[in-house]
């Protein structure tokens, strides 16, 4: 599988390292970094505005990182690039991290930001009917909690990208179970992000778990999805994202939900693929048709 170093990235756009991809900003000539949406120095976000007069849609990206790693400004900003050239402002997110927080933390992260830009988007020239979220991993996890948390309250977002979300603790345990013998160290570390992440252990307590699960927030009222997912993913099954637009497609209309899987593709920020306009563009072409 080709690495994250193997995407065909704009070289305007990135500075590449021996050991890291860190995307460009010196280019994006409208921007305002480091907006505080909460006291606590991770509850931060950068907002990029495109060319034009606005107010503009918005995507808000939120990075992965297994509630514990990753940054608003590290490889996860680089998608937002092509959402600004389709004219698209882009406000990168910040949440709390592992350790010392419990799992609603960055739910309540996300939530207090997505606020925070619709009360104050004429400040940035912003369309608050048009806020679109796109997550990976375990920001996957977070937008899909936000969109339909949001939307079952009434203050609903106009879609989410969701891609290789985290949003079934029980089968995640499963999975962990059965792979631990392969890769040990691997899957220990991931299941001990988990269990800090979770505070309990979702094999022994069956019922929290469920709630901790997406199905557990499921609505009637859940925006449009965008789910994507690779089909050989080390890290989240692929069955997550299989089950969940299966159950999101019981609840909405059926062209409200694409479930985008790559093939012979593994976890994003394992490879390039989630990064390459060809998988980027479908999730914002998406976005586009959702515009009021």
């Amino acid at each position: 599988m080709r690495s994250l170093r193997d995407t065909n990235f704009v070289p305007e756009w990135v500075s590449i390292t021996d050991k890291k991809v860190v995307p460009k900003i010196d280019w994006i000539k409208q921007k305002k970094l480091d907006v505080p949406y909460g006291d606590h120095d991770l509850q931060k976000l950068d907002v990029y505005l495109p060319e034009g007069e606005g107010p503009f849609p918005v995507v808000v990206l939120v990075h992965g990182g297994g509630f514990a790693y990753c940054d608003k400004r590290d490889w996860h900003l680089y998608p937002g690039f092509f959402a600004l050239q389709e004219g698209f402002a882009l406000v990168s997110v910040n949440y709390r991290l592992l350790p010392g927080i419990k799992r609603m933390d960055p739910i309540d992260d996300l939530t207090a930001a997505v606020a925070y830009i619709k009360d104050n988007a004429e400040d940035f020239n912003l369309d608050v009917e048009n806020i679109f979220l796109y997550g990976t991993s375990a920001g996957g996890n977070l937008v899909s909690q936000v969109g339909l948390r949001t939307a079952a309250k009434g203050e609903p977002v106009s879609g989410v990208a969701a891609l290789c979300p985290l949003l079934d603790f029980s089968n995640q345990s499963a999975f962990m179970e059965i792979f631990e013998a392969i890769a040990p160290e691997y899957i220990q570390l991931n299941r001990q992000v988990m269990l800090a992440y979770l505070g309990f252990d979702p094999a022994q307590d069956i019922e929290a778990a469920k709630e901790a699960n997406i199905d557990h927030v499921l609505t009637e009222k859940a925006p449009p999805f965008y789910i994507q997912h690779g089909t050989m993913d080390p890290a989240v099954p692929v069955e997550q994202s299989i089950n969940f637009a299966r159950s999101l497609k019981e609840k909405i209309e059926e062209e409200k939900v694409v479930l985008d899987l790559i093939p012979e593709t593994g976890h994003a920020g394992g490879g390039s693929e989630f990064l390459e306009k060809e998988h980027v563009q479908p999730i914002l072409a998406f976005f586009k048709s959702l515009i009021k």
